[in-house]
């Protein structure tokens, strides 16, 4: 297969051979090819396949990876997994136990259904708050009560000891407290890994991190993502072990991937707006590679109705090539009772790693945010914000309230986070 055409960026990344390397890459910097480079060169150094750890945080990621690796370098022994996959494969490939009797493993949709259900069964005990509240991503009141967790958790444990069944965090927990125990089965995996990449850094927590530390003696470790798409608090991501992953790991070489190949210039430009009102980030300066000029403005609107036919045109324009995203689910739901079709919706978490197009980022509802929220917050929702605007390649549109309310809302000083730079569309 034809080399990729690396920038002196990629190609010094691809060369480095630092013990510990941390990657930062700005959105649509060209991150995964130079990840494959990083173990295609890897390869010619004389590494075995196996020798390879590549982990992602998805399932489709880890795919994608994998088949781009093996496109690149006609090799399939590379292990290429997601975190919780990994720790699977470690213990039924190299347990004493689990080798022989593979685990039973609870589904994340079984794991799901019990919690609903907990949660349908003891509605008194946490308020009426719907599982939907309890389960995502949104905030709750600082004085809603937390004792209702100990005994979900307890029951949730008599659960799975009845049906004889393991949750992927339990063979994540199993795995690290044997690295941690130095128990004599993980000398193997200690000694066999001795390039671990970690794509997506930015979304880690402190298991994964526990994970690196104790395999970090003999592996050599490159992590690779970027801070301001850090927006996974709600299953625990710490975007602090990003931000101080050289303190972390010493001595580190921190480098960076700075050419946007997605975006045209403005949208680049607008895109870093939110971002440059946190105070804890890594400053970078990103790029744009693409020339040419986008159409990008701010909408106004009392209803959903009132960007029909801005939609209608853009819809011509991007050939179908166009995403509304919202905030929320329940959003989504507005905008499908009010005649959107599915295929033009997008939670921006779920259009993370994706491109569009056009681009309309709701900033007129379902922002989960209150003026009393925490810094920790406020920069989260930012980068969530950044991850909105960012997947825009040719037009971006961001839509706001027509009618402010008696009391800002978050959403209406988002929308005011544009106003010089962005005019109003017509």
């Amino acid at each position: 297969m034809k080399e990729p055409n690396y920038n002196p960026e990629q190609k010094e990344i691809i060369e480095d051979t630092s013990r510990f390397l941390q990657v930062i890459a700005a959105a649509g910097s060209g991150k995964t090819s130079t990840l494959v480079g990083v173990v295609k060169k890897e390869l010619e150094r004389k590494t075995l396949g196996e020798e390879i750890l590549v982990l992602s945080f998805t399932r489709k990621a880890a795919g994608e990876i994998r088949e781009r690796i093996h496109k690149q370098t006609g090799i399939e022994t590379i292990r290429v997994h997601t975190f919780h996959s990994f720790c699977l494969r470690a213990l039924t490939t190299w347990h004493p136990d689990f080798k022989e009797n593979r685990p039973s493993i609870l589904m994340p949709s079984e794991k799901n259904a019990f919690f609903r259900e907990w949660f349908r069964r003891e509605s008194d005990s946490i308020g009426g708050i719907p599982f939907e509240l309890l389960s995502g991503d949104l905030s709750l009141p600082k004085d809603f009560s937390q004792s209702w967790k100990i005994p979900l958790l307890e029951d949730y444990k008599e659960y799975k000891s009845r049906e004889h069944k393991l949750d992927l965090d339990d063979l994540v927990t199993l795995f690290l407290d044997s690295l941690e125990s130095s128990e004599p089965w993980t000398e193997i995996p200690k000694s066999i890994l001795k390039r671990i990449l970690v794509d997506e850094f930015q979304d880690t927590d402190s298991e994964q991190l526990r994970f690196l530390k104790l395999l970090s003696d003999r592996s050599r470790i490159t992590v690779v993502g970027d801070d301001s798409q850090s927006i996974y608090s709600f299953r625990s991501s710490d975007p602090s072990i990003f931000l101080n992953f050289p303190d972390l790991f010493s001595p580190c070489s921190r480098k960076f991937l700075s050419t946007n190949y997605r975006s045209l210039p403005k949208i680049v430009e607008v895109s870093s707006i939110p971002i440059e009102k946190n105070e804890n980030r890594i400053p970078k300066t990103v790029l744009a590679h693409r020339k040419g000029s986008s159409k990008i403005g701010r909408l106004k609107m009392d209803k959903i109705s009132d960007l029909f036919s801005s939609l209608g045109e853009f819809y011509k324009q991007s050939r179908g090539d166009i995403r509304i995203l919202c905030r929320s689910n329940h959003r989504i739901r507005e905008y499908l009772r009010a005649g959107i079709p599915s295929e033009l919706l997008l939670t921006i978490h779920a259009s993370k790693g994706l491109e569009f197009h056009t681009v309309f980022v709701d900033l007129s509802d379902g922002w989960n945010l209150r003026k009393d929220s925490p810094i920790s917050v406020w920069e989260e929702e930012r980068r969530v914000l950044y991850v909105a605007l960012s997947r825009a390649k040719d037009n971006l549109v961001i839509l706001g309230k027509k009618s402010l309310s008696k009391r800002e809302t978050a959403e209406d000083t988002f929308f005011s986070y544009f106003k010089k730079e962005v005019p109003i569309l017509k």
